[in-house]
């Protein structure tokens, strides 16, 4: 029996979205959009909402993030999009991880939460629900609100059941992971991580594994983790980053892991090498990261002895947490600062 012919948008549907996962993301861009108006043309409104989706995931994926906001917000408030709550749910989840990505934290976990809360209604959106339960630990990790992290964690965990794919899982037991580590429970860290690990393939995926590693290299340095555990995630983020290619936004972000090692391990003339530059390019990085690359820098001149470079450096970093609406990494930076003044020198903690 002859199998149906695909109707041309469908084609093309197809054909975007394998470019996307061979990260050619201009083409991918490209060919969704012609896919997206051969849609409509076929009356066919669910692949029109679904090409321009990957339309945006293109764009995230190329570190664009005002773009990826702007497409996210369009589809949120498409009328289809509030007929359904997969689509609401989706669509909320990727306005989250784009608030999340311009450091504006609290919008992104209100977000956030309302996707998980929309597909929570319906046990067959499970997948939905993990990803959007996933963007709102991330928000309020990054908020250092990490006693609400770690229960939305337990709420997380409670969904990766046996009948969760191992990438779906991996991610999960990543996130967990971070919060962990954050909330200085180290051994839960590594646990979560471990499962996370065994759940991820670079044969499966390589940017992925990228990521994962770089996210694993960084919660072990914040808890001070400097061991040869930790220089394996580097390496390993390294070179994984290095065969896709990654956008200018990953290598930088993988940059600063490589700086944060060679800090906590008193290659302070090294760790400036790469922290001048990085600092330099740091307005395409959320601005809490573009903080948190500051604040190392400022640490590394002080270590160095370049007392007026630092002081300069410590209050741009308190300007950028306070941007970032993070106020007690703010009050915490400007305390160090205060610190460093009354005792000429630097003071103790991070």
């Amino acid at each position: 029996m002859q199998s149906p012919q695909l109707t041309p948008h469908l084609v093309a549907g197809l054909n975007a979205r394998a470019k996307w996962k061979e990260r050619h993301f201009d083409e991918a861009f490209r060919l969704a959009g012609e896919a997206a108006h051969l849609a409509i043309d076929a009356g066919d409104e669910l692949s029109w909402w679904n090409m321009r989706y990957l339309q945006a995931e293109c764009l995230r994926d190329q570190g664009r993030i005002e773009e990826y906001l702007a497409l996210a917000r369009e589809l949120n408030d498409h009328e289809l999009t509030a007929s359904s709550p997969e689509l609401g749910a989706k669509a909320g989840t990727m306005v989250a991880v784009a608030l999340q990505g311009l450091g504006r934290l609290a919008e992104a976990a209100a977000m956030a939460a309302d996707a998980a809360k929309l597909a929570a209604r319906d046990a067959d959106l499970v997948y939905v629900q993990i990803l959007a339960q996933r963007a709102l630990i991330a928000s309020l990790a990054e908020s250092r609100l990490l006693d609400d992290a770690w229960r939305e964690c337990l709420e997380l965990e409670s969904l990766l059941t046996e009948d969760i794919d191992e990438d779906t899982a991996g991610k999960g037991y990543w996130v967990i992971g971070n919060v962990a580590f954050l909330a200085n429970r180290v051994e839960d860290g590594s646990r979560y991580h471990d499962l996370a690990s065994e759940r991820l393939s670079p044969s499966k995926d390589v940017d992925l594994w990228a990521r994962f590693n770089r996210a694993s290299a960084e919660m072990r340095l914040q808890a001070r983790l400097s061991d040869a555990a930790t220089l394996r995630c580097i390496e390993r983020a390294e070179l994984a980053t290095d065969i896709v290619g990654g956008s200018e936004r990953d290598h930088l972000e993988m940059s600063l892991v490589r700086a944060h090692w060679n800090y906590l391990n008193g290659d302070m003339q090294e760790a400036l090498t790469i922290l001048e530059p990085l600092c330099a390019r740091s307005s395409i990085l959320a601005t809490q990261t573009s903080a948190e690359s500051h604040f190392l820098l400022a640490r590394t001149l002080l270590a160095l002895g370049r007392r007026e470079e630092a002081v300069a450096t410590f209050s741009e970093t308190a300007n950028l947490f306070d941007q970032a609406a993070l106020p007690d990494r703010s009050s915490a930076v400007r305390a160090y600062l205060r610190d460093m003044v009354d005792q000429r020198g630097e003071p103790h903690g991070e």
